[in-house]
């Protein structure tokens, strides 16, 4: 049976390739996006999502906009969040609202719309390390990469 996919944030860049595969897969697609002119320009042009993908326009720390978004959806991937690392040092506010506050609104939701999985996901907009698992399960903390050969 197809699950119906909420994807906060999925018509950001990382967001429209989640969306793309999962429909490959045969799920329902559903997104929820600010589209913040910042990111998507203007207007976000058509053949950036697949047309099968319901899109429903608002802020993840709207709560009405991400009850709609979660009505019906079996899981959840997690990808809001502000961006622009050097923006980030002069309106703090705002990023910590979107990426902080957001997450937590979107769980309250979740205690009472509950999912079979979550997925949070992130990139350049959050900072500092985390604890890794190996191949074998073991907890990491050290973790270090090494380029390979052909990016020295």
């Amino acid at each position: 049976m197809a699950d119906t996919i909420l994807i906060t944030g999925g018509a950001g860049f990382i967001g429209r390739y989640v969306a793309r595969a999962c429909l490959e897969r045969g799920h329902k697609v559903r997104v929820l996006d600010s589209l913040i002119e910042q990111v998507h320009g203007k207007k976000l042009k058509a053949d950036a999502l697949d047309p099968e993908v319901e899109v429903v326009v608002g802020d993840v720390r709207d709560e009405t906009a991400l009850l709609r978004a979660l009505k019906g959806a079996t899981k959840v991937v997690h990808l809001a969040a502000e961006v622009g690392v050097g923006q980030s040092m002069y309106a703090v506010e705002r990023y910590v609202s979107v990426n902080d506050y957001g997450t937590a609104v979107l769980f309250q939701q979740l205690i009472h719309n509950p999912v079979k999985r979550v997925v949070v996901a992130s990139s350049m907009s959050v900072y500092g390390e985390g604890l890794y698992r190996d191949a074998s399960g073991r907890i990491r903390e050290d973790v270090v990469r090494t380029p390979r050969k052909s990016e020295e």
